[in-house]
């Protein structure tokens, strides 16, 4: 019976050697097909991630061309609007008596070339002590 017992012990090895070894090469088959498959399933990301960055480039253009017509449009309805809210006020300004910005503006300036003439005219000898 020992003989028996020793026969299988001594095939069991091999067999247990053999799928040991049969393990470590289907994990290098997997570990290769992984690798194959990894760097296919990149690029298929990489394509799939270009086509989207295309199509959403492609809306955001016309997204900004529909922006840029309603903002003209915008600017055309706030310019309808402006121009008899702005005859109103600067109506009412006048009938008040209150100078406009162009009026001050030109009177700033004449206040200006007086004061200018005025200093001149101090520091010119005078005729009057001539004479």
């Amino acid at each position: 019976m020992t003989t028996r017992k020793t026969a299988k012990s001594t095939t069991g090895i091999p067999a247990i050697k053999e799928s040991a070894h049969n393990i470590w090469l289907a994990g290098l088959g997997a570990f290769s097909l992984a690798g194959e498959e990894g760097t296919k399933l990149f690029q298929q990301l990489v394509d799939k991630g270009s086509e989207l960055e295309q199509a959403n480039k492609d809306r955001i253009s016309q997204f900004g061309e529909k922006l840029e017509g309603l903002k003209g449009e915008a600017q055309t309805a706030v310019k309808k609007m402006a121009n008899p809210i702005e005859n109103t006020i600067n109506s009412a300004i006048q009938k008040l008596g209150v100078p406009t910005r162009e009026e001050i503006v030109t009177l700033t300036k004449r206040v200006e070339e007086l004061t200018k003439a005025v200093a001149k005219a101090k520091t010119a000898p005078s005729r009057r002590t001539e004479a």
